[in-house]
This record gives structure tokens, C-alpha cells and sequence, in this order.
């Protein structure tokens, strides 16, 4: 089950990036995790069926170009620090919104939180909650990474039927 929600979780970050930011990603699954004191981190929580939280990473070098992007700012303009920070949390609030439904159903209601900012190497602490998937991502010339975190573990059962693909096997769960 781990293997399906990655893959939901690598297409569903992918397709958000390319749409909204107009960013083109490639999957890094065999890099480490950004260790640098260069990158920004995102958050948001959710609760319903389950509860839990979307943690996003990404090189802040790359946040002016995104930020761009989504705002049309002019290639001759700057982006601010709050704009920056305002896409990225908005970024993290689109992924966090087309995700849940791709894992648990579209008929399934979740109360999404306010997306939260931190800073260099800081992260959110999920004491409570079990790391279900990470997504590790070639950006421009930067790295993302992106983790899911569940209170609990998910049942086989949450992946929706709807939500299954034909080339999903038994072999994924």
C-alpha cells in the first residue's frame, strides 16, 4: 500500500507544480532528503477520515521563479518574501486538497488547516503522527520533498476503489 500512496503522492505533486507554478519536475527517489540551510518548509494539517499532515520542503532559490509563476510577475519584477511564502503555502494547500481525494475518495470530507511556514532546517514535530510516504523531487535546479504523515496507520481499505487504477496490481498492496 506504502508503493500506491507514493505514486498518488508523486503524480499528484507533479501535475499541482506543472499547473499551477508551471514548474517541470523528475522524480529523485535515490538522493537523500535536503540537508541544507537553504531551503523553506510547508505545512498543513487535515483532519476527517483520518488525521494528519502534508510537510513540503523545497530550495529557496527556486521560490522566486514559482512564485513568479503563479502570480505572473513580470520577469523584470521581484517577488517579496510574503509573496514567496503566500504561493508556497498555497502550493502546499493545492497538493494537500487534490491528494486526500486521490487517497480517500472524493466522497470522503476533510477539514484542511492553515498552511504554516518554517524556516532552514526547521521542521514541524509529528510526535503523534506515523510518516506514511515521502516524494523526493528534482525542481529547476533545486530539490523538493514532500512527506505525508497520518495519525495512526491507513487501512488497505482507505485507497478508494474509485481512485484505483487499472495499473494498480495486487502486487501494490
Amino acid at each position: 500500500m506504502k508503493q500506491v500512496i507514493k505514486k498518488i503522492l508523486y503524480q499528484v505533486t507533479e501535475d499541482v507544480l506543472g499547473k499551477l507554478a508551471f514548474m517541470f519536475t523528475f522524480p529523485e527517489d535515490e538522493r537523500e532528503l535536503i540537508e541544507n540551510d537553504s531551503v523553506l518548509t510547508a505545512s498543513v494539517s487535515f483532519e476527517g477520515m483520518y488525521k494528519g499532515a502534508l510537510v513540503m520542503t523545497i530550495s529557496d532559490h527556486v521560490l522566486p521563479e514559482l512564485t513568479g509563476n503563479m502570480l505572473g510577475i513580470e520577469e523584470d519584477e521581484t517577488s517579496t518574501s510574503e509573496q514567496q511564502h503566500d504561493a508556497l503555502k498555497e502550493l502546499i494547500n493545492v497538493i494537500c486538497g487534490n491528494l486526500l481525494p486521490e487517497i480517500a475518495g472524493k466522497e470522503a470530507i476533510f477539514k484542511v488547516g492553515m498552511p504554516q511556514i518554517f524556516f532552514n532546517q526547521q521542521a514541524p514535530s509529528f510526535s503523534d503522527l506515523t510518516p506514511v510516504s515521502s516524494a523526493k523531487l528534482a525542481i529547476e535546479d533545486g530539490e523538493c520533498d514532500i512527506h505525508l504523515y497520518i495519525q495512526g496507520e491507513l487501512s488497505p481499505d482507505i485507497i478508494s476503489q474509485n481512485n484505483e487504477s487499472e495499473s494498480h496490481t495486487q502486487d501494490d498492496f
